[in-house]
Formats: C-alpha cells, sequence, structure tokens
C-alpha cells in the first residue's frame, strides 16, 4: 500500500479514511488513523470525529500552515467541517466581543460584522448541539456569557439590520453624489479618469479620441467602425482597436473589463 504522497494527494488520501497512515516524502505531513498533522504532533492539523465530521485546526499563522490548513479544507469539503476558532469557548468569545466593537463603531462596514457574528454564533451552537454536552458547557463562565450575548444580538437582530439598511442607505446616497461629481468633472477633463462602485463606465470625446471613464482611449475611426457593427449586430467576438474583445451586449457593451450602457453609446454616436 502507498504510504507517501505529495501534499495535495495526502490530504484526500486522508479524506477517504480508508488506510490507517501516511506521509509527505519530507514528513511535513503526517496522519495516523483520524488525526492528520503538520510539521510534527504539536500541531494536530484536522480531525475526524465520526465518519462524516472533521475539526479543521484553523489557528496556524505561519505561510506554510496556513496552506496546509487550505488544502485540508478544499479536500474535506464533502465533509461537515468544524473549524477550531469557531468552536473553542474563549477564542469564540473573543472574537464576538470584538466584531461588536467593530459593528458599533463600523460607518460603511456594519452588515460585513453583522454577518460575521451571525456565523460565528451558528457554527458555535451548532457544535455544541453536535457533541450533545449542553451541560458540559453549561458550566464554563465563557460559555454562558457568549449564550448572554447570543440572546441579545438575536432578540435585536431586526433592530440591527435596519441599522445596516439605514447606514446602506446613507452610503448610497454618498456614492451616487460621489458618481456624479466624478462624471461631470471627467465630461469636462478635469480629471483623467474615476472609479466606479457601480460597475457602470461612461464615455467622452476629447482630442479626435473616444475615452472610457477608466482612461481607456480608441480613435474616433475606430468608434466610428464599432457603432457600425452594432448596428449590424455584428459587434459579439469583435476585437475593438486590436486590444479588446467584444463579450456581449445587450443593456450593457461588455468590453473587457467595462460595462458600456446603451445611453452611453448613444450619446457619443451623437457626437461624432
Amino acid at each position: 500500500m502507498k504510504t507517501v504522497f505529495t501534499n495535495s494527494e495526502i490530504m484526500h488520501v486522508f479524506n477517504e479514511q480508508n488506510q490507517y497512515e501516511g506521509r509527505t516524502s519530507n514528513n511535513n505531513i503526517y496522519f495516523y488513523d483520524n488525526k492528520i498533522y503538520s510539521y510534527g504532533s504539536h500541531y494536530l492539523l484536522g480531525e475526524f470525529i465520526d465518519k462524516e465530521t472533521i475539526i479543521i485546526n484553523d489557528k496556524g499563522y505561519s505561510n506554510s500552515t496556513a496552506k496546509h490548513i487550505f488544502l485540508l479544507m478544499d479536500a474535506t469539503r464533502d465533509k461537515k467541517q468544524f473549524f477550531t476558532t469557531k468552536i473553542e469557548t474563549k477564542i469564540v468569545l473573543n472574537d464576538i466581543k470584538d466584531y461588536l466593537n467593530k459593528f458599533t463603531k463600523a460607518r460603511k462596514t456594519k452588515n460585513h460584522y453583522l454577518n460575521k457574528i451571525d456565523y460565528l454564533l451558528k457554527m458555535y451552537f451548532e457544535f455544541i448541539e453536535y457533541k450533545r454536552q449542553k451541560t458540559k458547557y453549561n458550566k464554563i463562565k465563557e460559555h454562558r456569557e457568549i449564550k448572554r450575548i447570543a440572546n441579545n444580538f438575536y432578540n435585536n437582530f431586526e433592530n440591527l439590520k435596519e441599522q445596516v439598511k439605514e447606514q446602506q442607505k446613507k452610503q448610497a446616497i454618498k456614492d451616487k453624489k460621489a458618481i456624479q461629481k466624478n462624471l461631470k468633472d471627467w465630461k469636462k477633463g478635469k480629471i483623467n479618469w474615476f472609479r466606479n462602485k457601480t460597475n457602470k463606465d461612461y464615455l467622452r470625446l476629447r482630442n479626435n479620441f473616444v475615452e472610457t471613464s477608466q482612461g481607456v482611449k480608441i480613435p474616433v475611426s475606430e468608434a466610428k467602425r464599432v457603432l457600425k457593427l452594432i448596428e449590424l449586430k455584428k459587434v459579439i467576438g469583435q476585437k475593438i482597436d486590436n486590444r479588446f474583445t467584444v463579450v456581449s451586449f445587450k443593456d450593457f457593451l461588455k468590453v473587457g473589463c467595462h460595462n458600456i450602457d446603451k445611453k452611453e453609446i448613444k450619446y457619443i454616436k451623437e457626437l461624432i
């Protein structure tokens, strides 16, 4: 039976749970029975707690250990996965407190922290339910505090989501105003390009070139050729200026990473 594998192979062999042991040629990763190790017995990388459930130790911080964690996560994605940082009581409590603090202070990312807290609490309590150790955990001070925080969190969940909605609404208004200002300045030639969160690109005519808001420009003669192809409905798959391929044309003309609205195309057509 083969027992020496590459880093990727050993993770998949371990996931199959059909042989007792295996290792890599340099012994950086090895497994015995239901446990797999990274760089020695001091770092338990993963452990099957039944045939369909694995605990992955994601507390490693070195680049090499992080790669091993990712390989194991990928190879065991067909199994139920629990992660050490989501089930160890003290870690969970510290992370929840940190996320709550960041949620309170956040101006643009409240939804991110709301989802983080929700995910963390659900995985933590799912693991306890799976282990059927509620009585044991209830004796742990940190666990009781997590329960208290969880009760408050879910009792106020709708209010918290409203906070997120309100923040997103305000941010959307700010973003729209910023885009309008940047677009106005760009059309007047005050700036050469601008970032656009709406994933929509704009066109302008300047110095015999048609330019995009991402800073790409093509000669007017080439723009006229593309407009003709659009009229003939033969533009998809065509190269623009021998550089950019037209991917699709529905509501937007998609060229590479550009998404150009039909209104912008009409605007340029009227100018040239």
